[in-house]
């Protein structure tokens, strides 16, 4: 094994050490992911050394910016857990019932107070890009969610007497289908604040610290002006089924949030928040956060129609010349795709002209001085390689059919008929199509 080769191979470990541990759910052992990306940077360095070609040259160049960015960005996190623990008091073992030094009573020392506040507005997102008509198919989730979100805020003359607009809405199905996707695009279609929570801003390692999260996150949510819209991704990790093993935080944090949803039913702005909640296993939900959803909405698998809206979608900036019989080819091939599936195997596809041009032994030329690929007996065709030919003046050829079948054997489907059925299952029982 040459030198270029141990330096690669070790890089990849270091890759790959460090996204095994920022995939754990706890315990994350920051210093190390820290240590093991210097490490990284510095073998991509070395290994940038061997090469002679620019263009490798300036990858090279890119990846040791990327992974410098994370090695600031671990750094940075790592003096954060340092300040928090110089201000806070950890919770010693086998003492449940331990509290954090109490504020002084003007309010100033509450610095855990001000985290928590930083904390819950991180979660707010902006006006986004991304719109109703960006999202292939889920007409019925679309419509709910107009009704729910979007004409109370436009039209609200509408919403009068017992005419009252839908608080709380479970979506559910599974993953890629655009439950997420649907969750931004509302962001851009109202004008009012959103919050987008996952987990990870919900739960603390610090005794009491997650119910103080969750109230707050409310209150915050009452006191914007207009409409608020709360989304929690992933509902499930902090919902799940209570059981008499649990531990007592998880059971006291279930139970806080439960208590913020049935008060915003009974308190005087309970007409100001709206509660959006998005899973992939409805069915590990406990009973009573599932009944206080007033609708339950199945994001199916993209149908025909939707598999090729998509597929335009992914591809609207590349002109795709394709006969109807080629676009009922691919609706055809991509039964059972998600949306997530099908964005991967279009992307696989569009690389094709690229491989093309890297393989290319023959080259021709158009009226235009553009370098396209062609076969040795294209009338006008010449000897060259890739690298020998101006790059700014390189044509690729156009995506083809070809491109899509070749991408679909290397993309397969990543949901289950079995785990389909569940869905069906749970839908029949509890929930609506979408």
């Amino acid at each position: 094994m040459d030198e270029e080769e141990r330096l690669f191979n070790a890089a990849k470990s270091c890759l790959e050490s460090v996204l095994e541990e920022g995939q754990k759910m706890s315990n994350v052992d920051i210093e190390f992911m820290l240590a093991t990306s210097q490490k990284c940077r510095s073998l991509v360095q070395k290994l940038s050394s061997f090469e002679n070609d620019p263009r490798y040259s300036g990858m090279y160049k890119g990846l040791i910016e990327n992974i410098q960015s994370h090695v600031d960005i671990l750094s940075a996190k790592i003096d954060q857990l340092n300040v928090q623990q110089d201000q806070e008091v950890p919770e010693e073992e086998n003492s449940p019932s331990k509290e954090k030094p109490k504020a002084s009573e003007d309010g100033s020392g509450d610095k855990q107070s001000v985290q928590r506040r930083a904390a819950i507005e991180d979660t707010i997102v902006g006006k986004g890009g991304l719109t109703f008509q960006d999202i292939a198919g889920l007409s019925d989730a679309k419509q709910a969610l107009t009704e729910a979100i979007i004409m109370p805020l436009q039209f609200p003359q509408l919403f009068t007497g017992c005419i009252k607009p839908w608080k709380r809405i479970l979506l559910y199905g599974p993953p890629g289908t655009g439950k997420s996707r649907i969750a931004q695009a509302i962001s851009a279609e109202i004008n009012s604040t959103f919050y987008c929570v996952s987990s990870s801003d919900l739960v603390s390692s610090w005794v009491g610290e997650s119910e103080k999260l969750i109230k707050e996150l409310f209150q915050h949510a009452t006191n914007q002006s207009g409409r608020s819209v709360i989304f929690i991704d992933e509902i499930d990790s902090i919902c799940r089924q209570r059981s008499s093993r649990e531990e007592e935080h998880t059971r006291r944090m279930k139970t806080e949030l439960l208590k913020q949803m049935e008060g915003a039913d009974n308190s005087s702005n309970s007409d100001r928040i709206f509660l959006l909640c998005a899973t992939n296993c409805p069915w590990e939900l406990d009973s009573a956060f599932l009944r206080r959803f007033q609708k339950r909405i199945y994001i199916p698998l993209p149908d025909r129609e939707a598999r090729i809206s998509l597929i335009k979608i992914h591809t609207k900036e590349n002109k795709l010349e394709l006969t109807d019989a080629e676009w009922n080819n691919l609706a055809d091939k991509t039964e059972g795709y998600s949306g997530s599936d099908i964005a991967n195997m279009t992307l696989g596809a569009l690389f094709g002209p690229i491989r093309d041009l890297q393989n290319a032994q023959h080259w021709g030329k158009t009226e235009e001085e553009k370098y396209f690929p062609c076969s040795a007996d294209t009338p006008g065709a010449f000897p060259a390689k890739m690298s020998t030919l101006p790059a700014d003046q390189i044509k690729p050829r156009q995506t083809e059919l070809s491109d899509f079948l070749k991408s679909l054997q290397t993309h397969k489907q990543t949901v289950t008929e079995s785990e389909l059925q569940k869905f069906q299952d749970f839908t029949n029982n509890y929930g609506e199509q979408g």
